[in-house]
């Protein structure tokens, strides 16, 4: 989901810092922002902000 404000304490990654398999899961999310991930292989979280375009939050 796009935000325009960085919530205080979420961590935040950048785009071209996660691993290929994280980055094609987070381009291939569904049009409604909905992304199901594994915090085991993406080591992404609830919260997490991921900046490219755009700062998007892991829901």
């Amino acid at each position: 989901m796009p935000i325009t404000d960085v919530p205080p304490g979420a961590r935040v990654r950048h785009f071209d810092e996660l691993s290929d398999r994280t980055q094609h899961a987070l381009a291939t999310a569904a049009p409604s922002g909905r992304l199901d991930i594994d915090p085991a292989t993406t080591r992404l979280s609830r919260g997490d902000v991921v900046v490219f375009t755009e700062y998007v939050r892991i829901q």
